[in-house]
């Protein structure tokens, strides 16, 4: 989540394109061949191992560049999950699958791909996950030591600091956070972009035998499928991006980019709230003014945190967690109960504590990593609780969190402007095979507003709108799924305009 933009990065970027356009066209021509995967039982290639049906799935571990710019330096190891197809006599093909983040790992993704994916598909397609470079089991980036370590330097952090005293500390500790990042994070630090991802996965294609990549991304994953598309176009098959990001919004201007998602956010809670009204007693929150009762809750919270009765603390930051959690599942009823019961929970004295420390360090910075190394902020450190500020008066419950939820982006060692990695474009190269792009009205995460700006910046895509809530729909639709399903399956794309309902009204 960084940068200023330069001419020289803009000449250099644009040199970046022109090349890798270049390269693309003559793919088949100028590309080593690749070995083929070894496909091993997980428990040899996972560490450490979770308990996986070897009848299912089965891993494996490709070596790819550290810098694809210098083919022939260091590798990295980026490891693979294999979901099986059932009915391998009627086989398709591959499909890869990537579940978002950035940050998130692919491996019990693709384990658990029924949850998103119709039998029909789970039959004729092997489901492959994987972690990309950085994350998880490919080499996780990790900006700590110890646990101990993380928290001697993250001490007085809040997520979403509210005083001016919390302000200060919160500063201190990303600059903290950041500086430890610059000097543990390690080499692959600079080569964590969506770019460097999608040249990966040409490799992956490549390595499993595929002719085009068959690509299934969420959230985040979507930008993974549209790099892939606009780097290799030649090579791209079925595209299904669910839950889309704006990919030329995210890679030029970040600010914006979260500011938007705040607003939707919040409309999305509003939303909510009005069904809730007029659901009645269907919707367990508010005795008829859920909104005025989340208004109440929320500055309650603002003073201070509650205790529910299982001993759990819930301060501001946690309500926005909490909404945006149940709303990205889609479950209304769970938000109505939980909300009700944080209306009902009594102050609590403290904060509360975070468990004991531990040796191993059990952060998640791949995250920030991706995102502070290619999405451009062009704010100080110091700026950032002014536009949260900004942010709360049109976005009260979303707006300070997201704000701050970028702040380590502020003094990232690596700069997105600096980083000749980046793609900013195009995004509008053909591939011969429109992709189908799917966007629900009532996301909280990625706005539908972002599905209708990927279908328009692609070559060549089919918007699929569902009138549900959650965070993508796949999994979550039956009628998504069933057009998703003869897609992938035969190719056929549902008609223009189509909009998919709710499977059920809200809070039923």
């Amino acid at each position: 989540m960084p940068r200023r933009p330069a001419r020289l990065a803009a000449a250099c970027a644009a040199a970046l394109a022109l090349l890798t356009q270049h390269a693309s066209t003559t793919a088949h021509a100028e590309q080593p061949a690749q070995p083929p995967v070894r496909w091993l039982p997980c428990d040899q290639v996972l560490k450490p191992a979770p308990p996986l049906d070897p009848d299912i799935a089965d891993c494996a571990v490709r070596q790819v560049p550290r810098d694809h710019a210098r083919p022939d330096g260091d590798t990295v190891g980026v490891v693979m999950l294999r979901h099986r197809a059932t009915d391998p006599a009627r086989r398709l093909g591959t499909l890869f699958v990537n579940p978002g983040g950035p940050g998130q790992s692919g491996l019990h993704f693709a384990y658990r791909a029924e949850t998103f994916l119709t039998p029909e598909v789970l039959a004729r397609y092997d489901v492959i996950g994987f972690d990309p470079r950085g994350v998880g089991q490919s080499a996780a980036v990790r900006c700590f030591t110890s646990q101990e370590e993380a928290d001697a330097a993250l001490a007085g952090k809040r997520e979403t600091p509210l005083t001016p005293a919390e302000t200060a500390a919160t500063l201190r500790a990303e600059r903290a956070y950041t500086d430890s990042c610059a000097r543990t994070a390690g080499p692959l630090l600079p080569h964590l972009t969506t770019a460097d991802v999608a040249r990966d996965l040409d490799l992956l294609r490549r390595g499993v035998g595929a002719e085009r990549l068959n690509f299934a991304g969420y959230s985040y994953g979507s930008q993974i499928g549209a790099t892939y598309a606009n780097l290799f176009p030649r090579n791209t098959g079925a595209l299904v991006l669910d839950g889309n990001i704006d990919p030329l919004l995210r890679m030029t201007d970040g600010v914006e980019y979260d500011r938007q998602r705040a607003v939707a956010a919040e409309e999305v809670l509003t939303a909510l709230l009005r069904d809730c009204a007029r659901e009645g007693d269907r919707c367990a929150f508010g005795e008829g003014s859920p909104e005025a009762a989340f208004q109440e809750l929320r500055d309650r919270l603002r003073k201070g945190p509650v205790t529910l009765p299982d001993g759990k603390v819930v301060d501001f930051a946690g309500l926005g967690d909490l909404v945006l959690g149940k709303l990205s599942a889609g479950d209304l009823p769970g938000l109505a109960r939980s909300l009700q019961a944080l209306s009902e929970a009594p102050a609590s004295g403290a904060q509360g504590k975070a468990p004991a420390a531990t040796t191993a360090y059990r952060g998640n910075d791949s995250g920030n990593a991706v995102n502070c190394g290619e999405k451009p902020y062009r704010l100080p450190a110091a700026a950032w609780p002014l536009l949260a500020r900004q942010w709360e008066r049109t976005s009260p419950t979303f707006g300070r969190p997201q704000a701050f939820d970028a702040l380590p982006c502020a003094t990232w060692p690596v700069r997105a402007s600096d980083n000749p990695g980046v793609h900013t474009g195009p995004w509008d190269r053909p591939t011969g095979r429109t992709a189908l792009v799917v966007g629900n009205r009532h996301d909280p995460v990625t706005p539908h507003s972002f599905a209708v700006s990927m279908a328009a910046r692609l070559a060549d895509a089919r918007l699929l709108t569902a009138d549900m809530y959650g965070h993508t729909a796949m999994g979550l639709n039956t009628c998504v799924d069933r057009l998703a399903t003869r897609y992938l399956i035969d190719g056929t794309l549902p008609a223009t305009g189509t909009v998919c309902p709710a499977d059920a009204p809200p809070f039923r």
